[in-house]
């Protein structure tokens, strides 16, 4: 045997095959557990860079109408949606959702009345143009 032969290759002796399977096989485990050691090594690098981030920005927030208005956006568990339509207008704080009108809300991208509803109600704000909450009738 060269070293360079492989355990299906013609014209081997059922003996060498049965060597070079076995050294395939420890090199496949070799090859596998130095994989999944790097892995975890990046997920472990990862996960701590990702909270070295989470206390550099503060604990993330519910959307509450006790919220102070200088409080930023990105520290507010919004959904999705709400939280790109806002970044893409370029607000930054709650106070600058709070003195939108319902017009101006429903005016940005990919929000909708029960958007705008579910935002008014979680900061705690009374609809200024006539969106009601959903599956409420006026009297």
């Amino acid at each position: 045997m060269t070293g360079n032969e492989k355990s299906t290759d013609p014209g081997l002796s059922l003996a060498e095959r049965k060597t070079l399977r076995a050294r395939e096989a420890q090199e496949a485990i070799s090859d596998h557990e130095d994989a999944q050691k790097a892995f975890h090594e990046n997920r472990e690098r990862l996960r701590e860079e990702r909270r070295r981030r989470e206390q550099a920005a503060g604990p993330m927030l519910y959307p509450a109408p006790e919220l102070p208005d200088d409080t930023l956006i990105e520290n507010v568990r919004f959904s999705t949606r709400i939280r790109n339509a806002v970044r893409a207008v370029g607000w930054k704080t709650v106070g600058e959702i709070r003195e939108a009108s319902d017009a101006t809300l429903l005016g940005l991208q990919d929000l909708r009345p029960g958007s705008v509803t579910s935002l008014r109600e979680t900061l705690g704000l009374p609809s200024c143009d006539g969106v009601r909450p959903l599956g409420k009738k006026p009297a």
